[in-house]
């Protein structure tokens, strides 16, 4: 049976560390979701026909080095900043987070706001760029 998310009762709030793994499990939610966003991007810009048009091979390497670079930037987030610790997934919150990576909400939101919208306008380019190829029916 899935576990049901229920509101505080008004006056009661969680405590720090619960907002905290909150925070730290979303942004490890965004991240993967982000990264497998880019590799099924990979997979296409990998796929699109370079031999018809040579013109669109410098396009799609650029593409493809971008989301590279926004992969390793992704996983040195999620080791470097998201608590992955065994505390940190515990269904009681413990005294303190034992992963000594678990940071503040307000340091790790912003590194995670700036990847995640670094990723968004790679891929409203890169979305826009492959459209207009199936305009010009080349895919």
């Amino acid at each position: 049976m899935p576990a049901l998310l229920i509101d505080p009762p008004p006056g009661e709030y969680p405590s720090p560390i619960q907002t905290c793994r909150n925070q730290n499990q979303a942004w490890a939610t965004t991240l993967a979701r982000n990264e497998q966003e880019i590799d099924q991007l990979l997979v296409l810009l990998a796929e699109l026909p370079n031999d018809s048009d040579r013109t669109l091979q410098p396009y799609t390497v650029d593409y493809a080095q971008v989301f590279d670079q926004l992969k390793v930037r992704i996983h040195r987030l999620r080791t470097d900043v998201v608590c992955s610790g065994a505390g940190c997934s515990s269904p009681t919150p413990p005294a303190a987070c034992p992963d000594v990576r678990f940071v503040p909400p307000g340091t790790g939101n912003s590194l995670i706001s700036s990847v995640s919208a670094e990723y968004s306008r790679a891929k409203e380019r890169c979305d826009a760029f492959l459209s207009g190829l199936m305009m010009l029916n080349l895919i």
